[in-house]
């Protein structure tokens, strides 16, 4: 074995070493966290390609919202792979599809390897651009995950090898790979048709410039061009004709102050996420060695140029891609991968190709950059991926799907056919909790009566799932006649299902809930009017008497962090299995109630083991008039005698709310 397979062998036993290291718990992980709506779209298209015979050219969903659930995507090779190999190995595991992205991505960075080794002849500087990549936080994030940008960087690393190697030797072999592999990044994920047209403007300057017209690169390229229109074509008759999931139209800035708020957001929500600061920092200093070596030279080497000419098409043609989905940005870290991020890494290759390392001390020197650049990578790229994999009450996302884990045994359980059409109201994504109950239908994602009602009278479902946590304050209080149309079958403790009404029928709210004296483990009313309450009621000493109001109320001001609290030790409560608990009262918001919350908590004297909280102002606007508060949370299995579970109004900016009637329902 020569020295360079062993450098190549090294190098990808030390990329899945650091693998095993990143991603050990994470590699069996559903869609989660960060982005996790886009990336079970495509879990779900592989899972579908089970699902409707390996039919390539009508990738499926779970979500009816299509005909059939059939959409328009691009290129579904990756998922078509995932599902094959899920087939093969008998598993719909996410892990299947986490690792042949991971796989891919090592590839990819073992021909980034070759190419900076080639272009540099540095095997050194090959390591660092390598590692450079390997350790960006975005891409460690998504390189053992779901979407398609991984595996298209990936085609364009293998395609640029080739494309370089054909500058160099200019042997056909190299150029029909490079252009092969650079379309089909393209047609995995439409941006990346900036990198195969960036080599083909540059072919055509080069023919141009030479007066000579070679004419299998213009075949290839013609070739590669009605391919990538062709599927493109196909594409949008799918889209049209079934319908489509993804995004399929341009997203520029509406004005410019608009596209510097979303620049000025990209670099304070993502800019640590692109790259850590060390990583920053290594591109500066290079930078900086790059220019004044520039500057003594007196311009570029005449073999350099070829470099930085595609290097400038690169950055014009993701520049003009970056204004005309400049919306996106603000929200999806990944359109950097998609864009700016390998011109990013080609800026780094061509600058260290020139710089030094022959002498002794220049050895010492990178070889001291290189230690501290991977060690500081490794470091920052675990906080950020710390910090990315981090959830609490705010991630909605992550806690609906940890709401529908298990809803697929439950339905098989009470029988609710395989073939089922499920109707999802605050669903928070468009697959995730129809992959996990396993049955397909609809979602609603925003709970506003317009949605709710539209999806309740004409889409064809046979039942309809609500997440308890969310089924009082998101869904009723938007859309009250809800309770008068459907009944519930049955629930899981987290998540009810339902059924029509077999007559349509008001109830209370109590009554929908099915409230019963039986059912109800704990029931407490404080009005204000009393001197004296239960021993697990506290703050209830700041009342006074207003105008219109015949009672008592309480108040928090600019004096009260706390409100009403209530104090309920787990072995008062003596249950085994998840309680609910419903709070009700009537609420005066005459002035801004920004940050007051209703909590529920459950702690002991170790740790708080559970918490969720409402933010009233997300539910309540400024009004004189009195509106009626109802919330309901879903308590976790207590386990020990001396946990305690606390439901009280936090004020934390000391606002002002009037409040009355503050009742406590805890029932199974």
């Amino acid at each position: 074995m020569n020295r360079s397979n062993v450098n190549v062998l090294l190098l990808v036993l030390v990329l899945l070493s650091c693998s095993v290291l990143l991603y050990d718990e994470t590699i069996h992980l559903f869609p989660a966290f960060i982005h996790s709506w886009t990336q079970s779209d495509r879990y779900a298209i592989a899972l579908g390609f089970l699902n409707n015979g390996f039919d390539f050219f009508h990738p499926t969903t779970f979500n009816l919202q299509t005909v059939g659930g059939i959409t328009r995507v691009d290129f579904p090779i990756n998922e078509y792979i995932v599902a094959l190999l899920m087939k093969v190995f008998g598993t719909t595991s996410p892990a299947v599809f986490r690792t042949y992205t991971l796989i891919t991505s090592i590839i990819g960075l073992v021909f980034l390897f070759l190419m900076t080794k080639k272009i540099t002849g540095s095997e050194m500087k090959g390591w660092l651009v390598t590692i450079f990549v390997f350790l960006s936080p975005v891409y460690v994030y998504y390189q053992a995950g779901f979407i398609p940008s991984i595996p298209a960087i990936a085609c364009v690393f293998v395609g640029y090898y080739f494309f370089f190697s054909y500058k160099d030797n200019e042997r056909s072999r190299s150029f029909f790979l490079s252009v092969f592999f650079l379309l089909i990044a393209a047609l995995m994920r439409m941006p990346f048709l900036i990198f195969l047209l960036a080599t083909l403007i540059q072919q055509a300057w080069f023919n141009w410039k030479s007066r000579r017209i070679n004419w299998s690169e213009v075949a290839v390229f013609l070739f590669s061009l009605f391919l990538f229109m062709g599927y493109y074509l196909y594409n949008v008759h799918l889209g049209r004709l079934y319908g489509n999931m993804f995004l399929d139209y341009v997203m520029p800035a509406k004005s410019f102050l608009e596209f510097k708020e979303i620049v000025g957001e990209m670099i304070h929500h993502w800019g640590n996420h692109y790259f850590t600061w060390s990583h920053y920092v290594l591109l500066l200093f290079i930078l900086v060695l790059a220019v004044y070596r520039f500057l003594k030279r007196n311009g570029f080497l005449e073999q350099d140029k070829k470099y930085w000419f595609h290097l400038w098409i690169l950055f014009t043609g993701t520049t003009l891609y970056f204004i005309l989905m400049a919306r996106q940005y603000f929200a999806h870290d990944y359109y950097f991968l998609d864009s700016f991020f390998i011109p990013v890494i080609l800026l780094l290759l061509f600058s260290i190709k020139n710089l030094q390392i022959n002498s002794l001390a220049q050895k010492a020197l990178w070889s001291s950059v290189f230690a501290c650049s991977v060690v500081l990578f490794f470091i920052f790229t675990t906080k950020v991926q710390a910090e990315r994999y981090s959830t609490g009450p705010w991630d909605r996302t992550e806690m609906t799907r940890q709401n529908f884990i298990g809803t697929e045994t439950y339905l098989d359980k009470i029988g609710i056919s395989k073939e089922a059409r499920i109707l999802v109201i605050d669903a928070y994504s468009t697959n995730a909790p129809l992959i996990l109950m396993n049955r397909k239908g609809y979602t609603v994602l925003g709970t506003s009566a317009k949605n709710i009602g539209t999806s309740l009278f004409f889409a064809k479902w046979d039942y309809v799932a609500i997440q308890d946590i969310y089924l009082v304050s998101d869904v009723i209080k938007n859309y009250p006649l809800l309770t008068s149309l459907i009944e519930r079958v049955g629930g899981t403790g987290k998540v009810s299902f339902y059924k029509r009404s077999a007559k349509a029928h008001p109830k209370s709210l109590k009554q929908f809930l099915g409230i019963t004296p039986e059912n109800t483990i704990y029931k407490t009313l404080v009005t204000f009017d009393s001197t004296s309450y239960e021993k697990n009621v506290s703050g209830t000493d700041h009342v006074a008497i207003v105008k219109n109001h015949t009672s008592f109320l309480s108040i928090l001001d600019s004096t009260i962090e706390y409100g009403v609290t209530i104090s309920l030790k787990a072995s008062d409560l003596k249950s085994e299995k998840n309680l609910k608990l419903l709070v009700n009262s009537d609420l005066l918001t005459k002035k801004d109630v920004k940050e007051i919350q209703l909590v529920a908590a459950v702690t002991n004297k170790d740790k708080t083991l559970f918490y969720q909280n409402f933010f009233l102002s997300d539910y309540f606007k400024t009004t004189a008039n009195w509106q009626k508060m109802e919330f309901q949370f879903v308590l976790p299995t207590i386990e020990t005698p001396d946990d305690e579970v606390k439901i009280y109004l936090w004020n934390p900016d000391k606002k002002e709310l009037w409040y009355d009637n503050f009742e406590i329902v805890i029932y199974k």
